[in-house]
């Protein structure tokens, strides 16, 4: 059972709830009970208990003293509850003190008073987090507000009608709070997605703070005018940044890479046969639990041996990775990587997709497992030096529907965006997009060049001398500026015909029926000498060719008549390819 350390003083409160961005946040309060135990103040939390509650589970969770001592936590709760005669058996809805920290005289604001109240920072505003802590509930015929809310919300639970009364009108108020969309209550509608606040939500040590003498919701909450209320503040912002400004840790990092849950705050306790439970601190041994639920244990020193085994025995699959926190993040990864993954790790990896050959080259790419499903997918990791070195996201999207996960760590530290999944879909009507889809060879010549920008007229007249005579016919005419005419025959000009059209002056590309496409192209590209590249190859990435991922695409790549980059493609690409080489400034024919 993992049993989280439950802090206590304002810095401590903040970073639990979770990390804080928001400057603008909400404040909102926790009141302790201050009781005295052998002449000394002892910080106490006031609570109610739950039902399902049992005296480990819920002390374990609680405060430093219980963490640190737990027999004289015990003792110092037997003291301050007498009216508890068995703490074996605690029974819902008793009321009760959790005692947290023996605390120095005059240590906190308002102890001498019995009660300290300790400002929280919440990381958004107040209807987030509520529907956060919501049901989402699809409204049924026949279904009634009023009753949805008194059962969800846990109305009906009390013995009092007065606190059944007044926890349905807090109800209510939350409803309405998170529910903006539901003007009139009384008109809801089959169909209709609604959130009903969770009982739980008034467990929490600021539920209380939600409302103002009068039972309204607060929607800024200002603390007292006073000289520790406002430094209280000024520490809680100061301790507040942006998210995309906190730089992560290499262990983040890495449990970013490898998709697993970092495990590095309060203490895991594993069971002992006859003696006390062991607590494995996870701020000196950190802890990650990858998908399969295999773990990872970092350590500076070995552990002891006989809590090596109580670790090993609680959980069936264990690494352990020497490693500090002092460790650099090329040290972590390698350590991590060539530990876990020893039997799989690739740099290179090559697979075919239609004609199009992909090439990738990275630190480490590993094998992993999909969920509980039997099919494998590989992760590619590398280490890049800023933001404009990362994967395109579009390839990013492009391997992953093909079972690869790019991972790009910042070697700064700073947190990468993650690539948004975007539904791409290019039509005929995409202004540098141009699909052509015929058999019909002429067709295909007279839409690949209007595509590359050149005038094209066909079944035209043309004349010209032979053996002393004008002759005339009909061919096909390409019009190119300072430059002779340039004529694209299908088979219907012979001998010496082509010899007498070549001396008077006018160019001559002859295409006949059994030419593939590749060589049909060619034959217009040279013909109009183009510069051009064959089966182009693009580093998808602006970094180093030796950690990146290429493209062999099957086509030309050549500059139109504007000057424009241009490629003719003669493989289907994957719209996440098209998005890539239009990102890329390029101009895309495709000939299916």
């Amino acid at each position: 059972m993992f049993k989280s350390l439950i802090p206590i003083f304002l810095c401590l409160i903040i970073f639990t709830i979770s990390p804080l961005y928001d400057v603008n946040a909400a404040f909102l309060y926790k009141s302790y009970v201050i009781r005295k135990d052998k002449g000394r103040d002892v910080l106490c939390d006031p609570y109610i208990v739950q039902k399902d509650d049992w005296i480990f589970k819920l002390f374990r969770q609680r405060g430093e003293i219980s963490q640190k001592d737990f027999p004289e936590f015990l003792s110092i709760f037997k003291r301050i509850n007498p009216h508890i005669l068995n703490i074996n058996r605690i029974l819902p809805d008793q009321h009760i003190f959790i005692p947290l920290k023996i605390l120095s005289r005059d240590s906190m604001m308002g102890q001498s008073s019995g009660i300290v109240t300790i400002p929280f920072v919440t990381i958004s505003n107040i209807p987030e987090i509520l529907k956060n802590q919501s049901t989402a509930y699809t409204v049924k015929q026949g279904d009634c507000l009023s009753r949805l809310v008194t059962r969800g919300y846990g109305a009906l639970d009390t013995t009092s009608n007065d606190e059944g009364i007044k926890l349905y009108e807090e109800g209510m108020k939350l409803f309405r709070l998170i529910n903006p969309g539901v003007v009139d209550p009384n008109l809801i509608h089959t169909g209709q997605i609604i959130y009903i606040p969770s009982p739980s939500i008034r467990n929490q040590p600021w539920y209380k703070s939600l409302f103002d003498a009068s039972g309204n919701i607060v929607e800024k909450i200002v603390l007292d005018d006073t000289d520790a209320s406002r430094a209280s503040v000024k520490a809680a912002v100061a301790a507040v940044t942006r998210k995309e400004d906190i730089i992560p840790s290499p262990f983040e990092q890495l449990a970013y890479a490898l998709d697993a849950r970092l495990l590095n705050k309060g203490i895991y306790y594993f069971p002992m046969q006859g003696e006390e439970d062991f607590g494995l601190d996870l701020s000196i041994f950190p802890v990650i639990e990858l998908k399969n639920r295999s773990r990872i244990i970092f350590q500076e020193d070995d552990i002891q041996g006989y809590a090596l085994n109580a670790v090993k025995s609680f959980w069936k699959n264990v690494i352990i990775v020497p490693a500090s926190q002092e460790s650099s993040l090329d040290q972590l990864f390698d350590s991590v990587i060539n530990s876990t993954f020893k039997d799989s790790i690739k740099n290179k990896l090559s697979f075919s997709d239609h004609g199009i050959e992909v090439n990738i080259t990275a630190k480490w790419i590993i094998e992993k497992q999909l969920g509980d499903e039997n099919k494998a997918y590989h992760v590619c990791i590398n280490f890049i030096e800023n933001q404009d070195e990362r994967t395109p996201g579009s390839i990013c999207r492009y391997l992953e529907s093909q079972g690869l996960i790019v991972k790009d760590i910042i070697k700064d530290g700073k947190v990468t965006k993650k690539y948004k999944k975007e539904d791409v879909n290019h039509r005929q009507s995409d202004k540098n997009i141009t699909f052509i889809n015929t058999l019909e060879i002429k067709d295909i010549v007279n839409d690949l060049l209007k595509a590359m920008g050149y005038n094209y007229e066909q079944n035209i007249k043309i004349t010209f001398p032979y053996e002393g005579i004008q002759v005339e016919a009909l061919s096909n005419l390409i019009s190119l500026k300072d430059d002779a005419p340039l004529i694209v025959d299908f088979g219907n000009i012979y001998g010496e015909a082509i010899i007498a059209i070549k001396k008077a002056g006018m160019g001559l590309i002859r295409i006949d029926a059994e030419d593939k496409i590749t060589t049909v192209i060619r034959k217009l590209l040279n013909g109009i000498r183009v510069d051009y590249t064959s089966d182009p190859i693009f580093f998808v990435a602006k970094r180093s060719k030796r950690y990146n991922v290429s493209l062999t695409i099957q086509g030309f790549l050549f500059k139109d008549v504007e000057g424009h980059n241009i490629l003719i493609s003669t493989v289907p690409l994957h719209n996440e390819l098209i998005q890539f080489l239009r990102d890329r400034d390029l101009k895309v024919v495709i000939i299916s």
